[in-house]
């Protein structure tokens, strides 16, 4: 499948449970906050793995019980730090993670923010090595040093961590969530 996914998940406790998820219009309530002057609309639900690395003004969006989880190419940034504002606005979930990778250039990228601040931030491409590495190391980054042989590791890692999900090449989740069966509401302008 190749790793190709730029993700924005709050919750508030660092976890997403994407069985759970609500009304459709709670998606739109999501974008009409994050872009007040933009008339998106919904225009489809497509399952998880074809929306996890949209094109550019397409976000895609889940809200569940314990959060939400939004896949835009805003998210994929070789430099988590310079994430637009605008993704700060969903307070009532004080955990935001940031988790973005691209095969094709053997890159991985995780952010953490707590309450606004930064706790957190991993960047490793195959070009520029490990571009940042800041903050307390999380569980699921192991005992090994952050490189840029590892960016699937990492990214796997982060996938079973904060969404239950099973990444490329990677071991067995235990309660793995499958990819198609989670579906976003995907929007446009």
């Amino acid at each position: 499948m190749g790793l190709n996914l730029s993700f924005l998940v709050y919750s508030s406790d660092g976890a997403l449970d994407l069985t759970e998820p609500v009304a459709a219009g709670a998606a739109d309530a999501v974008i009409g906050r994050l872009f007040p002057r933009t008339p998106y609309r919904r225009v489809a639900t497509r399952p998880l793995l074809d929306t996890s690395f949209p094109e550019r003004g397409t976000p895609a969006v889940g809200v569940y019980d314990d959060g939400v989880l939004i896949a835009t190419r805003d998210a994929h940034l070789y430099d988590p730090d310079i994430l637009h504002t605008r993704y700060h606005k969903l307070t009532e979930w004080p955990d935001l993670r940031l988790l973005t990778s691209r095969s094709a250039n053997g890159m991985f990228a995780y952010a953490r923010w707590q309450d606004g601040r930064m706790q957190r931030c991993i960047s490793v491409n195959a070009v520029a090595g490990v571009w940042r590495n800041d903050g307390a190391a999380e569980a699921f980054e192991g005992n090994e040093a952050v490189s840029d042989d590892r960016w699937l590791d990492l990214c796997n890692g982060a996938l079973a961590s904060v969404l239950s999900l099973e990444g490329d090449a990677a071991r067995p989740v235990s309660n793995a969530v499958d990819w198609e069966d989670v579906g976003l509401h995907v929007f446009a302008r």
